[in-house]
């Protein structure tokens, strides 16, 4: 009895102390300069479920509603544009059925839900998948489309969803629709510049990612906005998606307002 008490205490003076320091960072968090586009690498869903013996099915499920939990905080702190790297392409072609059957559910799931959110429209949150359309079922094309359309003229925020998405196949894209172009005579090959070939990405139009977040203990982009995130600050973090927590947010968006930004070598 006497150690259960003792555990009990510890257990709620870590709490106080976890709340009363997250209270602290959002304080001084809220007072920096905020990321403009946070891209975030949801990674670790499958290790977390195998280490604790479940399927990876179940691993995804957790990380979707930590996904729903954290673009919460990222709407708290009226960060403008959010990306999130939901399924890779690569993933789509590597990994086994059953898993992508059920990923793609989980997008279902998402695309639903955000239509039928009214926080999305009452925050003013304009949605857009990218990625390569071509693999998602033709139901969930329809959906994704509707829910395009019906955000298409919210102005506060962005939130892409990176769906089958791969980079190099964005800049092969990229490239193929400025060669259509030009053979079409609406644009000469000498006004391809850089700041031309950003208009044909997925995330034309918004400014590029000034941070990028990973979870999951790895220290790599996996073909994530490559060219996008040129001048992006990184922070990788060890816990997997799902144990991240709101302080390692917190922390992820204080570690970036510390560093002194450098634009070039």
């Amino acid at each position: 009895m006497l150690e259960r008490l003792k555990q009990l205490s510890i257990g709620y003076i870590i709490s106080y102390v976890y709340k009363f320091y997250t209270i602290r960072l959002e304080k001084s968090v809220a007072n920096g300069a905020k990321p403009k586009h946070i891209g975030i690498i949801l990674d670790g869903n499958r290790r977390w479920a195998k280490w604790r013996g479940y399927p990876p099915t179940y691993g995804h499920r957790v990380g979707y509603n930590k996904a729903k939990e954290v673009l919460d905080w990222c709407w708290e702190l009226k960060i403008p544009t959010v990306t999130v790297y939901a399924l890779s392409l690569d993933n789509i072609r590597r990994r086994s059925k059953e898993e992508v059957e059920n990923l793609i559910s989980l997008v279902d799931m998402a695309v639903t839900e955000l239509m039928n959110d009214r926080r999305i429209m009452e925050r003013g949150v304009k949605v857009k998948v990218i990625g390569r359309r071509s693999v998602l079922p033709k139901e969930l094309l329809q959906k994704v489309e509707k829910l395009e359309q019906t955000t298409a003229n919210n102005k506060n925020f962005n939130l892409f969803l990176a769906v089958g998405y791969s980079g190099r196949a964005e800049i092969i894209d990229a490239i193929k629709k400025i060669t259509e172009e030009v053979q079409a005579g609406k644009i000469e090959i000498a006004q391809i510049d850089e700041t031309l070939f950003s208009k044909y990405l997925y995330t034309a139009g918004v400014e590029d990612p000034d941070l990028i977040l990973r979870t999951g203990g790895e220290s790599r982009l996996s073909d994530f906005l490559p060219w996008q995130a040129i001048y992006s600050e990184f922070v990788f973090i060890d816990v997997p998606w799902p144990e991240f927590r709101k302080i390692d947010f917190l922390r992820a968006i204080r570690t970036y307002q510390l560093k002194e930004r450098r634009f070039g070598s």
